[in-house]
């Protein structure tokens, strides 16, 4: 009887030392810096707008039928006379039926009329993505198949 709860506590306890040691407790060392700077990336199916005005720390500019763009998007300031250099970093403030207005959050050189804004869309809601759909409709034969195969 001893042994079998002598040896029961040592398995736990050995399950518990490994499930301590593969915690993640113990990191490794970080590497080393990269040789080559990492640039911020902008994704590729961003919108590109003209900016028409710029204030002191606002840019306007005009949304033509972009329906999704709206409030508390991030943009980005980019210049295309330097292969769309990132030139400042802003988030929309609001939006009317022809223009929009987006505050400058952070900038590398000023940000002028000669610029353009790019908006990355926001994300499409888990719902209304195809994957989803395709899933429900093939988990769902899965289950009908398996349950009809089952009686």
């Amino acid at each position: 009887m001893k042994s079998a709860a002598a040896a029961r506590r040592a398995m736990l306890g050995f399950v518990a030392l490994l499930t301590v040691a593969g915690s993640g407790c113990h990191r490794p060392e970080r590497s080393a810096a990269p040789l080559v700077p990492v640039l911020p990336r902008i994704p590729r199916d961003a919108a590109r707008f003209e900016i028409d005005v710029v204030d002191d720390s606002t840019a306007t500019f005009r949304v033509f039928e972009s329906r999704w763009l709206r409030a508390g998007l991030s943009a980005y300031a980019v210049d295309p006379t330097r292969r769309d250099a990132l030139v400042a970093r802003l988030t929309i403030l609001r939006r009317d039926s022809t223009t929009a207005t987006a505050l400058v959050t952070s900038q590398v050189a000023r940000v002028t009329t000669d610029h353009f804004l790019l908006v990355p869309p926001p994300p499409t809601p888990w719902w209304e993505t195809k994957l989803f759909w395709i899933g429900t409709l093939v988990g769902s034969a899965v289950g009908l198949g398996t349950t009809a195969a089952v009686r």
